[in-house]
């Protein structure tokens, strides 16, 4: 088990109605996190049956300091985890473990990349794309967010933002709902028109399990190599189902 650490909040800001974003500063030492990854934060709330309330953000901040982290929290109904993070004051002390997950650039084949986020799941594109291991690959980066409106989490002007400079294209495209059937067939029609351009050598895809797994698959028959795709489920991930 990863021994818990403690973090404290310096600041906090209201980016829309459901988009908070927060900055921690280490108690001590350093996280030693690339970009990409993600912490699990502990927020103290027990719930039903006695667990805690765990919750997993993205570091969307650059790793290249490694004292202080920022993730971005949206709420989410009358979640108990999102909605105590949107409460939290500045000073409050969290505990959390990590770095987890293998959504870096570490690795990664040279050549163009494609970039492709749904939903929340750009936050993990901001870390990536932010991180130092991505840097040196701004020009031979497209990315794209999928997602349903300005107001779901993080604005467009946000977002591009944080980009510039760090991708030579990004696209913000209008996504159906999560439970719209036409929504993993819009999301396919992008990449098509994406593979006509430029294919990608390397694809890193997060967000909506249902939308990226099947986009995986579209890559892997166009002719790309499963090694060279690296996934972040959010959400709808067939593989946690599978296990379950």
């Amino acid at each position: 088990m990863a021994q818990p650490r403690v973090a404290r909040l310096v600041k906090a800001e209201r980016l829309g109605p459901e988009a908070r974003l927060l900055t921690f500063a280490l108690a001590a030492g350093e996280i030693g996190f690339a970009g990409g990854q993600y912490l699990i934060v502990n927020t103290g709330i027990e719930l039903a049956g006695g667990k805690l309330a765990k919750r997993a953000y993205s570091i969307l901040s650059s790793d290249d300091d490694q004292r202080e982290f920022k993730i971005a929290v949206r709420r989410i109904g009358e979640g108990p985890g999102s909605n105590f993070m949107h409460r939290i004051e500045v000073g409050a002390e969290l505990t959390f473990s990590g770095p987890w997950g293998k959504f870096v650039s570490n690795g990664a084949s040279a050549g163009p990349r494609l970039v492709f986020a749904t939903d929340t799941g750009i936050t993990a594109a901001l870390g990536l794309l932010q991180g130092l291991g991505s840097r040196a690959r701004a020009d031979d980066t497209t990315a794209v967010w999928f997602v349903e409106s300005e107001i779901y989490f993080l604005s467009s002007s946000f977002v591009r933002h944080s980009l510039a400079g760090l991708c030579q294209n990004l696209v913000v495209v209008p996504a159906p709902e999560i439970a719209d059937t036409a929504r993993i067939g819009s999301a396919l029609a992008i990449l098509t028109r994406s593979l006509e351009s430029t294919p990608p050598s390397a694809a890193f895809l997060a967000g909506d399990g249902a939308v990226i797994y099947p986009i995986r698959e579209r890559l892997v028959a166009a002719g790309m190599q499963k090694e060279n795709i690296r996934l972040e489920a959010f959400f709808n991930n067939p593989e946690r189902k599978a296990q379950s």
